[in-house]
């Protein structure tokens, strides 16, 4: 396939050997020859793409690291055209990015361990104020993310962070006064007042960004845990997420509902530092019929800072950072209620590969030469071998057993001569 490069004319060829990644919309393909480029190609292009392509590099935003010589922002760096003499935008180029993980992997506890294990909650906080600084950059410059989620961020092990699929924002033409919309969102991150919408019929609002914002920073600061999701005490089946927004049951901040306690696995909200409580807070509760006093991602990205200044180290494990606020660290805490499991393992743990292993689920089963010293043993010490049985106890089993056959054949001939009679 051959495609034009709308800054130079020059042709650039690609082919299957260079493809990244398919999705419902567009192939991603390596760029031959320029190896921090990829190029996105769409498999319906539309004028209407081609335009909101062009508003978008026309009014780049500002990008937060690039200071640090990272792309946060995976913006569109030029158009691909078709070689004929249409010209129709096809696509377009973007900064390539290597060596990043779905931000998932890095706030679900498992993966986290399994693939980061020194990745500990200093880092999901720098992870968060990195995040909300993106989101900021883009606000500034009139854009609204709309589809904000979980899928279009990737994280390094550093905690920086990279949004993708930027072509999917909702964009602001200045020049015509034309919005082109973003048509899709995941109901977990939308906002009540937006639950019920036709995204495509919908422009969207910095407010909006903002609960799917704090949604995801809810996730990082709380071990995957969504914020509205918790125990149901009600009579019929649990609501659903998307129910649980619309109705503003946030189970942290007050009993509402058929929710009433947060899950059982979630971490408790008190281990946040108070700053942050008061946030969501404002965000889910006060700003659940008022969308506009939502904090936004300016706000977050100052109070994550200052709450990063203001960690304690666990003297029984440097890994264990927690807010200050606390009198003990409530990682140990969580690591003695998940019966040793640890959500932060140390260095010594993860360099001799024991941050892997369950301590209670892991041990081997108490085998014949091992005995329960209590209701709550799991281990045992060795017995003695099993005593011999004694002469006598022999011979009483083998009279019952010759009386027990005797008995059985007198039955069958019993049986016999009934059903003989009967004839």
């Amino acid at each position: 396939m051959q495609l034009l490069r709308s800054s130079n004319r020059q042709i650039l060829d690609l082919s299957e050997d260079n493809e990244l990644g398919l999705g419902g919309e567009a192939r991603i393909y390596r760029v031959p020859g320029a190896h921090s480029l990829a190029a996105k190609v769409y498999h319906r292009p539309t004028t209407e793409r081609g335009a909101k392509l062009a508003a978008m590099l026309a009014n780049p935003p500002e990008d937060p690291t690039a200071g640090q010589g990272h792309t946060s922002i995976a913006w569109p760096s030029e158009l691909l055209l078709s070689s004929d003499d249409h010209q129709q935008v096809l696509g377009f180029l973007m900064p390539l990015v290597q060596g990043m993980s779905p931000i998932i992997d890095f706030y679900h506890p498992k993966t986290r361990r399994r693939d980061h294990p020194l990745f500990n909650h200093l880092y999901l906080l720098r992870t968060a104020r990195n995040l909300a600084g993106c989101v900021a950059a883009l606000h500034a410059r009139g854009y609204v993310i709309g589809d904000l989620n979980e899928s279009n961020i990737l994280v390094s092990d550093t905690a920086l962070v990279t949004w993708v699929d930027t072509d999917s924002f909702q964009v602001h033409d200045a020049t015509n006064g034309k919005t082109y919309r973003c048509r899709v969102g995941k109901p977990e991150f939308t906002p009540p007042e937006l639950q019920s919408v036709i995204f495509s019929e919908q422009d969207r609002l910095p407010e909006h960004d903002a609960f799917g914002l704090a949604v995801l920073l809810f996730q990082l600061l709380m071990e995957g845990t969504h914020p509205f999701a918790g125990r149901h005490f009600g009579p019929g089946e649990p609501p659903s997420l998307e129910q649980r927004i619309g109705a503003g049951h946030f189970p942290y901040a007050r009993a509402s509902g058929p929710t009433q306690l947060p899950m059982r696995a979630a971490p408790p909200f008190e281990s946040l530092h108070p700053a942050l409580r008061e946030l969501f807070v404002r965000c889910f509760i006060d700003g659940h019929t008022q969308p506009g006093i939502r904090p936004d991602a300016a706000t977050w990205q100052s109070t994550l800072e200052q709450v990063e200044g203001d960690l304690a180290v666990c003297q029984e494990n440097e890994q264990h950072r927690y807010s200050s606020h606390l009198t003990s660290c409530p990682w140990c805490e969580r690591q003695r209620l998940l019966r040793g499991l640890d959500p932060f393992p140390s260095r010594q743990a993860v360099q001799l590969g024991q941050h892997l292993h369950h301590p209670i689920h892991d041990r081997p089963r108490p085998s014949a030469s091992h005995r329960r010293l209590g209701p709550t043993s799991l281990a045992a010490a060795p017995t003695a071998p099993p005593s011999p049985p004694s002469p006598w106890l022999r011979r009483l089993a083998i009279v019952g057993g010759i009386g027990l056959a005797l008995l059985l054949v007198g039955f069958w001939i019993w049986a016999i001569r009934l059903a003989l009679q009967h004839r």
